[in-house]
This record gives structure tokens, sequence and C-alpha cells, in this order.
């Protein structure tokens, strides 16, 4: 009973200060800039707020609820990222075990030199591998190897990196990609099937998974794209034209798709299922504490990137380590065509968020921000 009274007082304090980041969310999606958002609020492992707006579909025909499914795009690393330390815990593979032990015909160079990469540098975005698939996926996928061998396409004998695993890190979603096939050589298992299995079962993440299902079909947020902007001209350039719904004069509208990189941004999920995620995340339901404690610990990568709206910015496992305008938090964001996302993790007062929008476009780091400042206004 005190710990229901205790739930509903930071709640009731809470909605104070949130209402004005609820005015300024109304406000964007008024506009359609984006159409739809939500987001979701713990306090440890207890989720204290949700909420949701907009309408889901062009035609505004559905309104958009906590339930309503996005493509998380790459928050799905951390549960790629929480999965992969299980396996750790477990004995199948090590931090420091080169990818060369699970993956054979892999091989890579600096300055001439063969040189090994780790399951750390993978997991922390410090291996030198880019987002050059095409010369990642016949050294690593099995099947593709074989039908490039038979089809004469091309296959490269290593990968050239830029600079030497673990001295610096820039951001590649062909290391989980990578990451992921080493996990199912280690394993013997499908990378999808142990995601539904260790992660997204015990969260309680039922409307939630690496395709829509027929029930989240019906509640499913179409993403969008300004016809206007930097990013959105970038990606329509690489958008399947099959996946392109229709324009309403400023705004590309997409149908349903699937991403077939699962570890890298194939998650599609509502905003209460990533809340309970970071809940099982919270209460050491997906990793023990000292697990956890090797995930949030293990030495960072830093990363020199001008472009950064952030003071300083490391990788570590999974997360992003962020220290900007006086705080320090975990981060991870998700973008692609159509979606753009959130989780942040503020140590320090034991609050963490998640924030989802159905445009590629949104200013989410900014909308981070906001949502923080609201949240301390309430509570701290």
């Amino acid at each position: 009973m005190r710990s229901l009274l205790f739930l509903f007082a930071v709640t009731l304090s809470l909605w104070g200060g949130v209402a004005d980041f609820e005015k300024f969310v109304q406000a964007e999606v008024d506009d359609e800039t984006p159409p739809s958002a939500s987001f979701a609020i713990l306090k440890g492992d207890k989720i204290i707020y949700e909420s949701s707006f907009g309408f889901n579909d062009a035609n505004q025909t559905q309104e958009t609820s906590i339930e309503s499914v996005y493509h998380v795009y790459s928050l799905s690393k951390i549960l790629a990222a929480t999965l992969a330390m299980q396996l750790i815990d477990e004995g199948y593979f090590s931090l420091d075990d080169p990818i060369q032990k699970y993956l054979p015909r892999f091989r890579a160079q600096y300055d001439g030199e063969d040189v090994n990469i780790t399951v750390l540098n993978l997991l922390n975005h410090s291996s030198g591998i880019s987002d050059r698939s095409s010369e990642v996926r016949p050294l690593t996928d099995d099947t593709y190897f074989e039908y490039a061998k038979a089809h004469g396409i091309e296959i490269v004998e290593y990968v050239d990196l830029p600079y030497k695993p673990g001295s610096e890190a820039k951001y590649s979603s062909a290391e989980y990609i990578v990451m992921s096939r080493l996990i199912e050589k280690a394993t013997g298992r499908d990378f999808g099937n142990l995601v539904r299995e260790r992660i997204l079962i015990p969260s309680k993440m039922e409307r939630s998974g690496f395709t829509y299902s027929e029930e989240m079909a019906k509640d499913e947020v179409y993403g969008t794209m300004k016809m206007f902007s930097m990013v959105g001209i970038a990606m329509r350039m690489f958008m399947d034209s099959a996946n392109k719904d229709h324009w309403d004069g400023t705004t590309l509208w997409l149908k349903q798709f699937d991403i077939g990189w699962l570890a890298a941004g194939g998650l599609v999920a509502p905003v209460h299922d990533m809340a309970l995620f970071l809940s099982a995340y919270h209460s050491n339901l997906l990793l023990n504490e000292e697990t956890k404690k090797v995930l949030l610990e293990t030495p960072t990568v830093h990363v020199d990137s001008w472009m950064a709206p952030q003071e300083e910015i490391d990788f570590g496992i999974g997360w992003y380590h962020i220290h900007d305008k006086g705080e320090f938090y975990y981060q991870h964001q998700g973008l692609g065509p159509g979606f753009r996302t959130m989780i942040r993790i503020y140590p320090e007062y034991d609050l963490s968020y998640v924030i989802l929008t159905s445009q590629t476009e949104t200013d989410i780091d900014s909308w981070g921000d906001k949502l923080i400042d609201a949240i301390k206004g309430g509570l701290l």
C-alpha cells in the first residue's frame, strides 16, 4: 500500500511539470511535425507516466495510443547488447574474444597488417567496420557467401579498417549485424527468436517484434518524411519505392514495411512495451547486477564529433555515455525512414524515459532536453 501511495504521489507531482512538455508536443503534432508522438517516464523500475498524441494515419481515422506500434530503429541495439551480455554471462563467448573465433572467414587489416576485432569492439562501435555491408556480408553470412560464389559476385579477402580497433569509435549499424551473426554461430540459434525468448517475453512486450503481427498491424503508426529537409531527401534516395504510400503536399507517408537487419534496427514496438523493457532492465530481470555493472562500467571509447549537439560523448556497450549541460545520462536514439526515437537514463535521479515519433526529421535531442527539464520541474 505504501508503494502505491508513493507512486501516486510521484505521478501527481510529475504531472505539474510535464504539462508544459505535453503542450509542446501537442503543438508539434497539430502542425504534423510529427503527426504522432508517444512518451513514457519511469522512476526506477516503475512506469509513472505514459502519454500519446496525434493520429497513426494521414486520414486521421485512428488516434495514436500507448499501444500504437512504431519502428524504433536503433533502439533495437540496446536489446541486442542486452542479449549479448546475457550470453557472455552464460559463457557462450566473452568481450575479449576475437570475432574470427566464431566467424572464421572474416579478416580485417589496418595499415597493411592483419588485426583482431573483439566482441567488445562491435558492442562499443570501436571496430572500424563501417556500414559497407557489401564488404562485410560475404565474410560473415554463410548463406550469402554461397550465393555470391555461385553467381560470380566478387568477395573481398578482408575489410580494410580506417583505424586500429579500440583506438576510436564511429557509429556503425554493420557492427551490430555482425554481432547478431556471431551470436547465431555461438548459440546455434536464430537471433530474432533469441530476442523474443530472452527479452520480449520476460519483459511482457506482447505487442513487439521484428515483423508486424495481425494485432500490431491494426494499430500501426505510419511513418512520415518532410519533402524539404536534408535528412528526408537523403533517406528518400535509398527508400524502396514499394514502401512509399503518398504525398499530401509537404509530407511523404510510408506504407508498412519490415527491416531485415534485426539487431541494428528491426524492432517494431509501442511506447508501452519499450517502457516495459526499461522496467525489466532496471529491475535486473534481464541482467543481474554484476553483469549490468560490466555493461555500464566497461571503459568507454571517446567519440570525436564536432557535429554532435552534446558536449561530451563516449560509446559504451550498447549505450552512449553523455555529459551535457552539467548532466550525465545514458542514451540511444533511433533514426530511419519515417521515425525518430530516443531512450535516456539519468542515473543520478533514477529516472528514465522513452520518446517515439513518426517523422524522420524530429529534433529528438531537443525533445529529450525539454522532457528532462519538465520532469525535474515536477519532481526534483
